[in-house]
């Protein structure tokens, strides 16, 4: 028995294999990290910039190539681009380690953008900020699944955060026009099913009333408009999320938060450590140059004096951005932290 040494071998760095089994033989390709996607959404066209070597594999970790009667059995050819083409297109990708994480992260900020579209706080009726979603959901240790599509996940997320913080989905505006002769037998239902009734107008032979919902009872409007659509009924939606809009003030928040359906636990408020003073910029004489004492942990703050710097060290504010820096993730603001605080309850 000969042993064969290998001559001239290319090892593989950095690759992201893509398998495909047919004929009951698998064979793979080396393409290169987070092509594959983008050669498949059309967003590259040129193979050389997808593909590390435009060959077909056995196994593309051991670097052993596929024998030409084994294609020509699977595949009816031996063309080497054509059949790379044809596992590009239909093969399962499988994901290095680097891949897979930057995979997660992309698909978290997805998820949390969309549960941040689709939710209010219930006391201020304001939306919540992606940054405050993404460290909710971190503090509830969620784990997004790249094989799973990003709403179906958003929608577990909510049901997620709505058990443990301040968090709902935002109702929705509809339009539903009845014939005028079903008001009296459509009302008390559309009654039951809105938040509010926001408008009516009984005209034209048509009775049509603006109104709030949850989106999950849009199934049970439809329904009920079904049930009158050959007398002309319709249903419009007019807006998917409502949410109050304008600024608002931390301390308009704190309130909301405080005299809502929800509130602090006992002395909560009164335990909670003292956020840091609002920072000051002082000028120096002469010039436009701010001096004072900064801090890691405190994003674009100056303080004025070595006592504010010392309150600030001793905040929830300075440990939670100790504990975000340690783990590599971006700081929050002052007003991101007091933000974070109301969502959390803390």
């Amino acid at each position: 028995m000969s042993l064969k040494q290998p001559m001239g071998q290319k090892l593989l760095t950095n690759v992201s294999v893509v398998r495909l089994k047919k004929g009951g033989t698998r064979f793979e390709i080396a393409a290169y990290p987070n092509m594959t996607t983008a050669w498949r959404k059309g967003d590259e066209k040129d193979l050389s910039e997808v593909l590390q070597i435009d060959r077909v594999y056995k196994d593309v970790e051991k670097g052993e190539f596929a024998k030409s009667k084994d294609l020509q059995k699977a595949f009816g050819k031996t063309d080497q681009e054509a059949i790379c083409l044809e596992i590009l297109a239909q093969g399962e990708v499988q994901l290095s380690e680097r891949e897979r994480g930057a995979a997660q992260e992309s698909l978290l900020k997805e998820i949390c953008t969309i549960v941040a579209d689709k939710c209010i706080n219930p006391q201020s009726k304001r939306p919540v900020t992606v940054g405050v979603v993404e460290r909710a959901l971190s503090e509830l240790h969620f784990n997004p699944n790249i094989t799973k599509p990003a709403k179906k996940q958003a929608l577990e997320a909510i049901k997620l955060l709505e058990g443990s913080y301040p968090i709902e989905r935002a109702p929705m505006r509809l339009k539903l026009s009845f014939p005028s002769s079903a008001k009296e037998e459509v009302r008390q239902p559309i009654t039951d099913l809105s938040e509010c009734l926001e408008r009516e107008d009984n005209t034209g032979g048509m009775w049509t009333v603006v109104c709030m919902i949850h989106p999950d009872k849009y199934r049970s409007c439809d329904q009920l408009v079904s049930q009158h659509r050959t007398g002309g009924a319709t249903i419009e939606v007019l807006q998917l999320s409502v949410h109050k809009e304008g600024d608002a003030s931390i301390e308009s928040h704190l309130q909301a938060s405080s005299a809502g359906g929800q509130p602090f636990p006992p002395d909560a408020a009164a335990s909670r450590p003292s956020p840091a003073p609002e920072a000051r910029t002082a000028r120096a004489p002469g010039g436009d140059r701010p001096e004072g004492f900064k801090s890691a942990t405190a994003p674009g703050v100056v303080f004025a004096t070595r006592e504010e710097l010392t309150v600030h060290m001793k905040s929830d504010w300075h440990k939670h951005n100790l504990k975000l820096k340690s783990e590599g993730k971006p700081l929050l603001s002052r007003d991101e932290f007091t933000e974070f605080q109301i969502l959390s309850g803390a």
